[in-house]
């Protein structure tokens, strides 16, 4: 049985209560996402249906909700708006199914530390620039105002601004007060269904006050009562949607991923991501066969569950089996709801997931963060939205590529009178007749040679003096920094002095050998890590000042 599925006297109430609560507050958020995504509200409903069952059985982890996002509703607007008017619903399916199969092909593979080359400022970016989107993307229907020209979020908005005096009053009116009563019920003990009853209030204010001009969703879509029948996706769009489904899918198992690890197991475990990925793909592929929205791990949802007391993976099949009962009873209600009341949640979403903690928390880190992080903001404001989080992570590695070149220093380890080490700064110029020992710090053989090679003390003029390069805790080298090595080997050799290497680790070793750097150097010059501190470097000491010392009585005039 899978971890969590057992059920207890003790956990079946909380579960079924958080279910109950996870699927009401649902109903709102899944019809506006479908609604940011551009598609009938329904398919926000059904993809709540069977995501959240798929996520419970299939899951590493216990709690995570799998749904509909704001991350991926925003993105799925542009691609398919790009798509028109050569769009049909079936394209939609096609992209659910396509992001579903290359998911399951990561789980399976198990490729679960992918998600580790999106660092966290680069997803605080991506998140702030994508609530910035779903805030202005809502004015128009916040407001009633039906006009403008086609083109980018920001394009809409400046025609919206120019055209206020266009803009309906009473529609601004339920917007506004949707996000109002969402703000109050929030500070009151019902802040779980705060959505659902700010939602609940303004229909039927709207209702009892017959204000005809305020749009309802019904006028937009029909919510069918039922639960999804099965469709057959557009395979024939599968090759053109390829690109876009792959960098859906990883960008939705990148947030999942943050979901997992700030939720994790009772026993504080981390879940497996590659299960994780699993479970989103077939979640994604049942969603494509049944009219369906890409999904992932959700922020909101799971927060939501865990702190309406959810236990175990039960409060998401009660969560499931939930909007099930709503979709076959009473679903047609939801027709009734204001668009402008959507959009106002929608408004309060996109402020809420604007996290100012995690953005200070990075602008306060390195300047190489908070690049990556602004830049990843800017650029998700104004390229397509799914290709922003990948420009970012591209800029993160040029950004440690650049930085892991300059940040290397050398320092000289000498010997105290008492039998341990210090540090002090690297010599210069290498002196005549004595031992110098050396270790570099930070990335010295990667981006870094240059600058590391740069801080070698100069062999010009030097006789009879060994220096001892410590090579402990590096599992890696460059070929770079071999040819480094090798040419101060050649140098040192050439005017009479040698190089020794320290903490070799057995991985190196194989490496020195198979490109002849070992035969350069001799294999007595090479000393192998041991699992003592220092244990290498003492052997070396030992054996380099005997050498020096050997050479000082060959060349007494020297």
């Amino acid at each position: 049985m899978q971890k969590g599925l057992k059920i207890t006297r003790k956990t079946a109430l909380p579960d079924l209560l958080a279910g109950i609560t996870c699927a009401l507050s649902y109903v709102p958020q899944g019809m506006g996402y479908a609604v940011v995504a551009g598609v009938s509200p329904a398919y926000g409903l059904y993809t709540g249906v069977f995501a959240p069952l798929i996520g419970a059985l299939l899951a590493g982890s216990s709690l995570m909700v799998i749904t509909v996002t704001n991350e991926l509703a925003v993105p799925i607007a542009g691609i398919l708006a790009s798509m028109w008017p050569q769009f049909s619903i079936r394209a939609l399916f096609a992209l659910t199914l396509m992001i579903g199969l290359i998911q399951l092909v990561f789980g399976l593979l198990k490729l679960g530390s992918l998600t580790r080359f999106i660092s966290n400022c680069v997803m605080t970016g991506f998140i702030s620039g994508v609530a910035i989107l779903l805030v202005f993307g809502q004015l128009q229907k916040l407001t009633g105002y039906a006009g403008g020209p086609s083109g980018n979020v920001f394009v809409k908005t400046w025609d919206w601004f120019l055209h206020l005096n266009r803009i309906d009053w009473r529609t601004t009116l339920v917007g506004l007060l949707t996000i109002a009563a969402i703000v109050v019920f929030q500070r009151t003990r019902l802040k779980a269904i705060a959505f659902v009853l700010a939602l609940v209030i303004v229909t039927v204010l709207v209702l009892l006050l017959h204000w005809n001009s305020v749009q309802l969703v019904g006028e937009i879509s029909r919510i069918p009562r039922g639960l999804p029948t099965p469709v057959l996706p557009d395979f024939r769009m599968l090759p053109q949607l390829f690109l876009d489904a792959l960098s859906l899918a990883i960008l939705g198992l990148s947030i999942a991923s943050g979901v997992s690890q700030a939720y994790p197991e009772s026993d504080g475990s981390i879940p497996d991501a590659s299960r994780d990925f699993i479970a989103q793909g077939t979640a994604n592929v049942v969603g494509g066969f049944f009219q369906g929205m890409p999904c992932g791990g959700s922020i909101s949802r799971t927060a939501t569950s865990a702190s309406a007391g959810a236990k175990t993976r039960w409060a998401n099949i009660f969560a499931g089996l939930t909007l099930a009962f709503f979709l076959l009873t009473i679903g047609r209600v939801a027709e009734t709801i204001p668009m402008a009341a959507l959009a106002g949640l929608l408004v309060y979403i996109g402020f809420s997931v604007m996290r100012f903690d995690r953005i200070a928390r990075v602008w306060n880190t390195y300047a190489a963060e908070r690049a990556a992080m602004v830049a990843t903001f800017a650029l998700t404001l104004l390229i397509p939205l799914h290709w922003a989080i990948f420009a970012g992570v591209a800029l993160t590695l040029l950004l440690y590529v650049y930085s892991s070149s300059s940040q290397v220093r050398l320092v000289r380890i000498v010997r105290r009178a008492n039998g341990g080490f210090e540090e002090q700064a690297a010599p210069v110029r290498l002196p005549s007749d004595e031992v110098t020992a050396l270790h570099a710090y930070g990335n010295a053989f990667f981006a870094a040679v240059a600058s590391l090679e740069a801080l070698l003390p100069a062999v010009e003029g030097a006789r009879n003096a060994v220096v001892i390069f410590g090579l402990r805790g590096r599992e890696s080298i460059t070929t770079s920094g071999i040819v480094m090595l090798e040419r101060y080997a050649r140098n040192l050799q050439a005017g009479g002095n040698k190089l020794i290497l320290v903490g070799v680790e057995p991985r190196i070793r194989r490496v020195f050998d198979r490109t002849g750097f070992t035969s350069l150097l001799g294999e007595e010059n090479i000393f192998a890590s041991t699992s003592s501190l220092g244990g290498s470097l003492n052997e070396a000491l030992i054996a380099a000042n005997e050498w020096v010392t050997q050479g000082t009585k060959r060349c007494p005039n020297d």
